[in-house]
């Protein structure tokens, strides 16, 4: 186990900061959406002009790519969202959220959560340091992922996972019997947090992780193709990426989408028009589907 870093707050670091302006019936979706889209910080200001939702990241690239999602979805037809700002900001180090992380059971069988808490018993515990990475996997629709990929997964099955954040899904396969797992992302910093948390959890030798976001990485991830692709990213980067996603997978292969909501639904499954939806669960506002060729 570790512990939580102490602070020096004399210290500053520049973030850069995601300001979305919210209806408060969307201020959590916006909240939520931010948190999927891979920032280290999400929080909820009340201002003069009304409720925002803000989230900070290190990277502008990061910042920048989540604002123009946000900019999309705004333009979706979801009134009360936007218009979006992004701020290059200083501000005091801290790691305060880490006094109130906890783990999370994302089946009744698995659970995942920090590195320097106690994990609960369970028969599947994922220990993860986000490393300043994207998360602890304890997201929603990391536990939708989660039980598909358990439902579907077959000792041996060769695993692509294309925005793997911190490692939990790919990590999950590993240690439910793929025989190999590529887990890809966009993120110098997630890469190497996922690499650090398959090291912990002492399947490194079945785990490549790799830094791409042009989707070739998954397209020869594996020459006969994976048995089972998961993409839990945004909805806009699943379309951008559907080619690659399906060059991934194998003939038999299932796909695993998640990391939109559930209007997104039927844009996302548009960019597959030779698959067909084999199955859909739901977590409050959130969705993922899983496809399969025709």
């Amino acid at each position: 186990m570790t512990s939580a870093d102490s602070t020096d707050p004399g210290r500053t670091e520049t973030v850069w900061e995601v300001r979305l302006p919210a209806g408060a019936t969307l201020l959590e979706i916006a909240a939520d959406l931010l948190w999927s889209a891979g920032a280290t910080a999400v929080e909820e200001r009340s201002t003069s002009s009304g409720m925002i939702a803000v989230a900070s990241t290190p990277s502008e690239a990061a910042a920048r790519s989540i604002a123009g999602a946000l900019a999309e979805l705004a333009g979706d037809s979801l009134d009360g969202i936007g218009p979006v700002e992004v701020e290059r900001c200083e501000v005091a180090m801290r790691e305060l959220w880490r006094d109130h992380a906890r783990w999370r059971r994302l089946t009744p069988r698995v659970a995942v959560g920090p590195d320097w808490i106690e994990p609960p018993t369970c028969d599947q515990r994922v220990a993860i340091e986000p490393a300043g990475s994207f998360g602890l996997g304890d997201h929603p629709t990391t536990a939708l992922v989660a039980g598909e990929l358990l439902r579907l997964l077959r000792p041996g099955d060769r695993v692509v996972d294309l925005g793997t954040g911190s490692g939990t899904l790919a990590i999950l396969a590993a240690i439910s019997g793929a025989v190999r797992v590529v887990g890809i992302d966009i993120a110098p910093a997630a890469v190497e947090a996922a690499r650090s948390n398959a090291a912990r959890a002492e399947v490194s030798h079945l785990i490549d992780v790799v830094l791409d976001g042009t989707g070739e990485r998954a397209r020869n991830a594996f020459p006969e193709g994976a048995d089972l692709v998961v993409a839990n990213i945004l909805a806009p980067e699943i379309a951008a990426l559907a080619p690659a996603i399906e060059s991934a997978a194998a003939h038999d292969g299932r796909v695993i989408l998640s990391g939109f909501p559930e209007h997104r639904i039927s844009s996302v499954l548009a960019a597959f028009p030779d698959w067909t939806e084999s199955r859909r669960c739901l977590c409050g506002a959130w969705a993922a589907v899983t496809i399969r060729r025709r």
